[in-house]
């Protein structure tokens, strides 16, 4: 069931990263309000054809009082009266001053819009300029009725240069009919149409201020051309992509790729044995040993009950003040009797023939956070030096592949280099159902001798954890178990219902460990190991946060940056 929760959750992070374009479709090409340029003189000529297809020449005289590199000119590929149409500027040519001009064409706001950038980063130039752009966009003609509808806006409203003036010439392939003009957003009048009645519409105005639209109605008896419709509203393309055969490829490759990472997380996988009642730990063994091959894993409780194991034994004692303090007790046959691990947690912390006090001091925290980094890595070292546990899979490659394949999810799904956030499934279908990968454990596989001590670990730990009903142990003239099993329990992170289990079985608070001494005053046995894990656990948390500190400090800097701005518009342009 927690595999499917992950799956889910993983699966619905995933699916908002491909959205993410069509979240924030129209976003990120806003203009400034005015700019220091303007167009003296703007003219533009548009001839439809009868199958809907428009080429238009737009020629601006365009005057810099400081040097610029040049104009942009926005299109916005949405049309507002059918959104599975796309008004895509096509064969665009620019000259300037009768001459070539370099330019480049880039889609913004998630693929709404296309920006003409004309000019050269390399050059700037002032005073006055003629620009002159031909483009063409198919699909122009509107449905209406059976007959056809030319609705366009000649300037759009996207122009942040003031205009001092312009004339507009529309030819249309058909006689126009109940034409309309206005200027401005919203408007319905404004400027007056020659050639009502003609197959050819001139207009003009006088000054317009930035961001007013000439907009132009005419309907022609024309039967309605063809156009192309996509399979998806505009909002979508830059999630699904291009066409439906590229949308099927990236399909495709996104299952496979989640194939591949269930099989690659199915090879990590382990069928869990049968769990005998076991009324013993395995001989030759300690409380973190068991722990690691029971889950391959070993927290802090693990590296907390090896050092009780060492009390328990008889190799150490516990004391406890302002912190806890671990002693050499001097007992050699003590310590012959430790697990190489539990000795080592004590060895780490430099006990033998001495003590070490865990408090929240900073040469405290040094030490503890040196401990544990090296305890997990003894245990699991202690582990594959027994024969008991083997690499599997792709071993720590998996874990490798998994985050990077998300880190190229989430990359694409912000960059959306392909303008098609889909792509982003193939990586990500691939982390997501592989994710177990990054489980502890997943780079090894238990061995045959592991997977026999696996089985006889988990039914001692059935003892400790189960009620009586399922899994009985009889303390009657064997009650010192229970406090020599409490470092077990400890480590198995079921110190609470092992005491339970003693008091619902004798009717008697359960004994208190010596090993705990003064500590244990006020305690129940069930809460005592329980505070004492917390507060060991608390203990090495301050201990660790006051070292860590002190590096933080050392490794603190700056930074800097600069501030600027650019060009952006709806349907229009201005300069930069």
């Amino acid at each position: 069931m927690k595999r499917w929760l992950v799956w889910l959750v993983g699966l619905v992070v995933l699916g908002v990263l491909v959205l993410i374009p069509a979240l924030t479709y129209g976003s990120g090409s806003g203009a400034a309000d005015t700019d220091v340029a303007r167009i003296d003189d703007y003219s533009a000529q548009f001839t439809v054809h009868r199958d809907g297809v428009l080429n238009a020449t737009e020629t601006l005289k365009v005057s810099y009082p400081v040097p610029k590199h040049g104009i942009f000119r926005f299109f916005d590929v949405a049309d507002p009266n059918d959104d599975r149409v796309r008004l895509v500027p096509r064969d665009v040519s620019v000259t300037r001053d009768g001459h070539s001009e370099p330019f480049q064409v880039l889609r913004e706001g998630h693929g709404r819009y296309r920006n003409v950038k004309i000019g050269s980063a390399g050059v700037t130039m002032d005073g006055q300029h003629t620009y002159v752009i031909r483009y063409t966009i198919d699909g122009v003609l509107l449905p209406r009725g059976d007959s056809s509808l030319f609705y366009w806006n000649l300037i759009p409203s996207g122009w942040q240069l003031p205009i001092t003036r312009s004339s507009l010439v529309v030819r249309l392939p058909a006689t126009a009919q109940a034409v309309r003009c206005a200027v401005g957003v919203n408007a319905t009048t404004g400027c007056v149409v020659r050639g009502v009645g003609t197959q050819t519409l001139v207009t003009g105005t006088g000054a317009l201020p930035p961001h007013t639209p000439v907009t132009v109605q005419a309907a022609m008896n024309l039967p309605v051309a063809a156009r192309d419709h996509k399979a998806w509203p505009v909002r979508y393309d830059a999630v699904l992509g291009p066409n439906t055969a590229a949308l099927g490829i990236v399909a495709v490759m996104a299952l496979l790729a989640g194939a591949l990472g269930l099989l690659v997380a199915r090879r990590t996988r382990e069928r869990e044995p049968q769990y005998p009642l076991m009324y013993a730990p395995p001989d030759g063994i300690g409380p973190a040993e068991a722990r690691y091959v029971y889950s391959e894993r070993v927290p802090r409780e693990a590296f907390v009950a090896s050092i009780m194991q060492t009390a328990e034994k008889g190799a150490t004692t516990l004391t406890h003040t302002d912190g806890w303090t671990i002693t050499d007790t001097g007992h050699q046959e003590a310590w012959q009797q430790l697990d190489p691990v539990s000795a080592y947690a004590v060895q780490s912390l430099g006990v033998p023939g001495g003590s070490f006090t865990a408090d929240k001091t900073v040469s405290s925290g040094r030490t503890l956070q040196s401990a544990l980094e090296h305890f997990e890595a003894a245990t699991k070292s202690w582990a594959r030096q027994n024969g008991l546990l083997a690499p599997a899979g792709l071993g720590v490659l998996g874990s490798v592949l998994v985050v990077g394949s998300f880190a190229l999810a989430v990359f694409l799904a912000l960059k959306n280099p392909f303008d098609m956030s889909l792509v982003d499934m193939i990586p990500g279908l691939f982390a997501v159902l592989a994710v177990e990968t990054l489980r502890p454990g997943s780079s090894t596989r238990r061995t045959p001798a592991g997977r026999e001590l696996w089985s006889r670990i988990g039914g001692f730990r059935r003892i400790l954890a189960t009620d009586s009903a399922e899994a009985r142990f009889d303390f009657s003239g064997r009650r010192e178990l229970y406090t020599a099993y409490i470092p077990w329990a400890v480590a198995f992170g079921v110190a609470d219902r092992w005491a339970a289990k003693y008091h619902l079985e004798t009717g008697e608070a359960p004994p208190q460990p010596s090993y705990f001494g003064p500590y244990a005053a006020g305690y129940t046995t069930g809460s005592l190991a329980s505070s004492m894990v917390d507060d060991f656990s608390s203990t090495v948390d301050s201990a660790i946060s006051a070292y860590q500190a002190t590096q933080s400090s050392s490794s603190s800097g700056g930074g800097g940056g600069f501030s600027g701005g650019g060009g952006g518009g709806g349907g229009g342009g201005g300069s930069w």
